[in-house]
């Protein structure tokens, strides 16, 4: 009789355990495929393109470091993550470029410090395909793509930068860079604060 009463005991608590696990897992998975889920705000629009960032700050490109990379390294490292939605129906055309953040340059007075932009590796990656990688100094007017978005259409991007790896610059110095991803469709810039 008191062994089927331990026995009857472990059981309950075994199950009240095992529940309580199984709410935790649930209520965990839910919330982290819901965040994942969420719309992203859209930071910039026209009457055709929906331009969203999804980091805050997500159009600045800051190196305040100098730290030399090989590709490989570089293109494991965090990107800044665009979605440009085509609101038409028929097709636009649009380029991504990237400039010199000048405000930003001016606000930490940074001359003497900037960091040339043959040293600057740039990085673009379109969703589904071929990773496309370029000195920063290589792209005529900082176009880093010019292209054309599909009626109604989805096109995300994932772009990264970093100090190119045979630097000449001392690693862990302090020369620094300060962009901006900017879009642009028919030579209106979209995307610029």
């Amino acid at each position: 009789m008191y062994c089927k009463n331990l026995y009857k005991k472990e059981m309950i608590k075994n199950v009240i355990i095992i529940g309580i696990i199984l709410f935790i897992a649930i209520f965990s998975t839910y919330h982290i495929y819901y965040s994942f889920g969420e719309t992203k705000e859209v930071d910039f629009s026209s009457e055709s393109l929906d331009i969203s960032f999804h980091e805050e700050h997500g159009e600045e490109l800051n190196i305040t470091k100098v730290v030399s990379k090989t590709d490989s390294v570089g293109l494991s490292s965090t990107g800044h993550k665009i979605t440009i939605t085509n609101n038409l129906t028929e097709d636009v055309n649009y380029k991504i470029k990237i400039v010199d953040n000048e405000d930003k340059l001016e606000e930490l007075d940074c001359q003497g410090l900037i960091i040339p932009k043959e040293e600057i590796r740039v990085s673009i990656k379109e969703s589904g395909k071929e990773t496309k990688i370029y000195s920063l100094s290589e792209l005529e007017d900082g176009i880093l793509l010019t292209t054309k978005a599909k009626a109604l259409e989805k096109d995300k991007y994932t772009i990264r930068i970093w100090i190119k790896e045979n630097t000449l610059l001392p690693n862990g110095s302090k020369y620094h860079y300060h962009g901006l991803i900017q879009v642009i469709e028919n030579d209106t810039t979209l995307a610029v604060r």
